[in-house]
Formats: C-alpha cells, sequence, structure tokens
C-alpha cells in the first residue's frame, strides 16, 4: 500500500463520522494541517465498598417496610474508661438509609453524649471522620459506586472522647442499584450541533464542547449540564466561544474549577489555527490565551495540578510529512513551548520525515503527558502502515521521553490508531482502532499499557464494516469504559462499552437514526458520561447521555 492511501485512511477514520464541514485532504497538505476538527478526565472516588462480612451478625437498620426512609438503629455497645476525670462519650442512634438505590453519598447521622470525635468504617476501610453538626449529631458519608456495589454492607461506628471510646454495634445496610449499561438520561443540543468531548465537575456536573451551527457554520461553543437530570445550568444556555468557523476539540479542567478548552478556527484567509485559551468557571474568557500561529490542528488537552496545561495536536513539519505539535503553558500563563514538533524515528539510521504523526490525546500521568495518536509509515521496514502509537514526554518542557509505544501488528490486522487515552492504576489506557492491511474490516481496541511500555491488558472488540474508538475512561475500581463508533446494518451507531470487570454495552442510537459517541467521563460516583451526535430526519444534534454502571 503506497503512502498516501494510508495517510488517507487514516486521517478519514480518525476525523470521525457525520462531518460536513472537514477540507479535503488535498486543502490540508496545502496548509500543512488538516482543518476538520473531529474527534479527539476521568472521575476519582474514596475506597471502594466490598461485600458486607459475614463473620458475625451485624444489626441491621431499621425503618420502614420499604427501606426508603432514614432509619434508627437503637442499641448499647460498651465503653472503654481509662480516664477516670473523663465521663464516657456515648452513641445514643446511628440512622442510616436500610436500602440505597443510586450511586452517591450514603448519608449517615450520629447521635452522641459528650464525644470530641466520631469515626466509622464501612466492610472495614476507615470513612472520613465525621463532621460535628453541634447538639451531638454528628454527620458524615459512606461511598456507593452503583451495581458494582449491590449486596450487603457493614456501618460501624465508634465515638470517642480522649481516650474514651463508645463502639455502637454494626449497621447493615443494602445497595440495589440499576444494571450496568441503563439509561438515566439523554439530552439533545440544539439543531446544527454536536459535543466532542466532555469533563465532569467534583459536584458532579458535565461541561460539553464541541460546535454549534451559526449562520450556516459550525461555530465552537461549551453549555454544562447537571448531572442528575442532564438540564443546561448557564443561563445562556450554549455559549458560542468564537464568531469564526470552527470547534472546541478537547477540555481540561483545573484544581480551582477554571476550564482550559482546545479549538480549531478558520481565520479570515481561511487558513486554520489553533487556539488554548483559558475559561472561569462559567465559561467565559478569563484573558489568558497560549499563543499560536496557523498551521497546526490541536486536539487534545490536560491540565496538571498546579491548574496549567499541556495540548497536543499535529501539523506540517515544512520536509512534507506531519508531526505531532505540542503546545505547553504553565498555571502563571507563561508560555513554554508552541507547536514543538515530535517525530516518529525507529532507529538512528532512519529518514527522519519517513513517518506522519498525529496526536489525538494527551494525558497527564505520575508527572509525565503520555500522548496517544496515530503513526503511518514503514513500521516493519517494508510497508506502509499506520499504527498506534503512546509517547510520554517531559511535562515541563515537550521533551520525549522512553519508551515510545508503537501498537501492535496481530495477524491480517496490521492497520490502526489511537483516538483517546487515560490515566489507569495500571499504566494508561488507550482507544482507538484496529484494522486489515485494506481497512475493509476494522474494529474498536482497548489497551493498557505499563509505563515500562509493556502491554499489560487487551481487548478487542468485534469486527464491523467500520469501527473506530475515540474516548475512554477509568472507574474507581480500575474498570474501562471506552466509547466510540461502529456500523451496524448500515448504520453507524455511537457506543458506549464496559470493559476490564465491567460487561455492558449501551448503544447511543436505535432504529435508522446515525450517532457517534467521541468523549465519555466518569463522575464521582463512577457514573458515565457519554457525548457525540445525533442524526434524525437530516437534522445533526449534539447528544449527552448519562450511563449507569
Amino acid at each position: 500500500m503506497f503512502r498516501g492511501r494510508v495517510v488517507s485512511l487514516c486521517m478519514l477514520l480518525a476525523l470521525g463520522a457525520c462531518v460536513d464541514h472537514a477540507p479535503s485532504w488535498a486543502d490540508f497538505v496545502a496548509n500543512d494541517m488538516t482543518a476538520e476538527t473531529g474527534a479527539s478526565s476521568d472521575g476519582g472516588a474514596a475506597e471502594t465498598t466490598g461485600p458486607a462480612s459475614t463473620s458475625d451478625e451485624p444489626s441491621p437498620a431499621t425503618g420502614e417496610p420499604e427501606g426508603t426512609t432514614d432509619a434508627p438503629s437503637t442499641g448499647e455497645g460498651g465503653s472503654t474508661a481509662s480516664d477516670a476525670e473523663l465521663v464516657p462519650p456515648r452513641i445514643l442512634a446511628v440512622d442510616v438509609p436500610a436500602k440505597v438505590h443510586l450511586a452517591g453519598p450514603v448519608a449517615v447521622a450520629v447521635t452522641t453524649e459528650g464525644a470530641s470525635l466520631v469515626r466509622a468504617t464501612l466492610d472495614g476501610a476507615e470513612l472520613e471522620p465525621f463532621t460535628d453538626q453541634g447538639g451531638g449529631v454528628w454527620t458524615g458519608a459512606a461511598p456507593c459506586f452503583g451495581s458494582i456495589d449491590n449486596g450487603a454492607h457493614v456501618l460501624e461506628v465508634t465515638a470517642t472522647l480522649g481516650s474514651l471510646a463508645h463502639v455502637w454495634p454494626p449497621v447493615m445496610f443494602e445497595v440495589a442499584a440499576p444494571e450496568p449499561g441503563d439509561l438515566a438520561w439523554a439530552r439533545p443540543g440544539p439543531a446544527g450541533s454536536t459535543s466532542r468531548r466532555v469533563v465532569v465537575t467534583p459536584e458532579g456536573d458535565a461541561i460539553e464542547v464541541g460546535s454549534l451551527v451559526v449562520d450556516g457554520a459550525p461555530r465552537p461553543s461549551i453549555r454544562k449540564r447537571r448531572g442528575k437530570d442532564g438540564a443546561e445550568v448557564w443561563a445562556e444556555g450554549t455559549i458560542v466561544l468564537d464568531s469564526r468557523e470552527g470547534a472546541v476539540d478537547a477540555a481540561a479542567l483545573t484544581p480551582d474549577g477554571k476550564i482550559w478548552v482546545a479549538m480549531n478556527v478558520r481565520q479570515a484567509d481561511s487558513k486554520w489555527r489553533p487556539r488554548i485559551v483559558l475559561l472561569d468557571a462559567e465559561g467565559h474568557e478569563t484573558g489568558v490565551e497560549m499563543p499560536t500561529d496557523a498551521g497546526a490542528s490541536v486536539r487534545g488537552i490536560a491540565s496538571d495540578d498546579a491548574g496549567g496545561c499541556i495540548a497536543v495536536g499535529f501539523g506540517g513539519s515544512g520536509y512534507g510529512d506531519t508531526d505531532i505539535k505540542v503546545w505547553r503553558m504553565t498555571a502563571e500563563g507563561v508560555a513554554v513551548v508552541s507547536a514543538k514538533g515530535w517525530d516518529h524515528v525507529p532507529n538512528a539510521d532512519a529518514d527522519p520525515h519517513e513517518f506522519d504523526d498525529l496526536a489525538f490525546d494527551v494525558v497527564i500521568k505520575d508527572g509525565v503527558a503520555w500522548v496517544a495518536g496515530a503513526s503511518a509509515g514503514k513500521h516493519n521496514g517494508v510497508w506502509q502502515e499506520s499504527r498506534g502509537i503512546l509517547v510520554p514526554l517531559d511535562l515541563e518542557t515537550g521533551a520525549r521521553l522512553d519508551p515510545v509505544v508503537v501498537q501492535d501488528a496481530n495477524g491480517g490486522w496490521r492497520q490502526g490508531m489511537y483516538l483517546g487515552a487515560a490515566a489507569h492504576p495500571d499504566g494508561v489506557v488507550v482507544v482507538g482502532q484496529g484494522a486489515t492491511t485494506d481497512g475493509t474490516s476494522q474494529r474498536i481496541e482497548l489497551a493498557i499499557y505499563a509505563t515500562s511500555g509493556a502491554r499489560i491488558w487487551w481487548s478487542p472488540e468485534a469486527a464491523a464494516d467500520v469501527a473506530y474508538g475515540t474516548g475512554v475512561a477509568v472507574s474507581a475500581h480500575g474498570g474501562v469504559i471506552g466509547v466510540g463508533v461502529v456500523m451496524n446494518g448500515g448504520t453507524l451507531r455511537g457506543v458506549v462499552l464496559g470493559r476490564k470487570g465491567l460487561t455492558y454495552e449501551h448503544k447511543f442510537s436505535s432504529g435508522l437514526d446515525a450517532s457517534a459517541v467521541f468523549g465519555a467521563a466518569i463522575d464521582p460516583w463512577d457514573q458515565v458520561f457519554a457525548v457525540g451526535e445525533l442524526t434524525a430526519a437530516g437534522v445533526r444534534y449534539a447528544r449527552a447521555a448519562f450511563v449507569r454502571q
């Protein structure tokens, strides 16, 4: 297969479905970039709740027969006193729901006398200390991460005063959450809109980025949705971030709640230019922006612990090939590197411009920026092939580190790319595509790589005429949620896949309506936000969905 065919196939597949504003490959070459604004956050949570202990028989919480209200548990536990001057503390009641149906914090209230501290364990795991509300009442929370916690759980509460303690008899409650893959809600965006990525706030709300058609052309846009029902939060609704044609292709939250966005816009001279902008928590520009030039496309962005960012994309090298491009700005608004190029050179004797390299996503793991993308060239020294690539970079300088990972060929599956990445407890998880040599059979592929570069987990999905993964997220228990597009019965459909301890598949649309999922994120309680687009009666709409797991 000659080089032009491989690069064109790579770009065609990577830029996603249902797009109508992409310049041709000839335009890309003429401008040293591609102009289409296609597909390129992970939420954490407290320690999981495991199965309830069966070594003893705890006292169950009491309440209404259906267990739908908080029920006080009554009983007496033993006190231990080692200080004669102090009156031992007493626990009078522990209130906890008898049955829990939704992921989230399970409210616990403890009524005490004379306590200076209240602590609790859930199935033996220590919880955060309770908060003193006054009048002897202390409140805390036990975490519930949805269906993975279904079953009985044991809460043990201790009140202390100095060296004195009162231990309440164990209290049992049950989790009975909806099945993984169940749809909680789905919301369309305005006509002519699409969503490319989603990030989740610590409060569990979703921020979607993408584009909205205004006066016949897509414009970069952003909106915020409430986690519990998908209703829009901002008074403005969808906010258009630039009056020029383009789209937001990536977003990242800073620790203080601001929003980095990476967008591509068409200038008056028809050249495309990346914009990397810091917004406030309400979606408005702060005045902080990375200086950029036309001639490259930005596709992925990540925020560091201080609130700075690193962004990645691709652009022409000036020598006939395409290179990965890197931008870095500190939390103080200092531009470090802009469109710094990186070219895959597998050995010292290789031509530095032999490979075409593109970046679609970036994630920070243990202070290293891992770039997910594609590299097209003679990876086996003979045939032109596109492979997924995972490149570690120094976060502060953008310098390449080792090892560079190239997607393995498996039998006749010799083509591929990585379009999304996320930090995983075992390393970095990527999602993308595997394809046969001629590209006529494709599949979504998920893989986890250790920081040593070794592939330690791999999940190839079923083959289809068209299939590619676009985004990935990781649950609090290390489960992997991949999203993408699969052609089913001649129709492109978005999918949400739960893997690695999760075993569900959620389809973004049914019937004859085409759809695609481009991004996913996990809320603080392991529930999934998925965003993309749905085409109905010839009109494209952004679509956001909240999927239980």
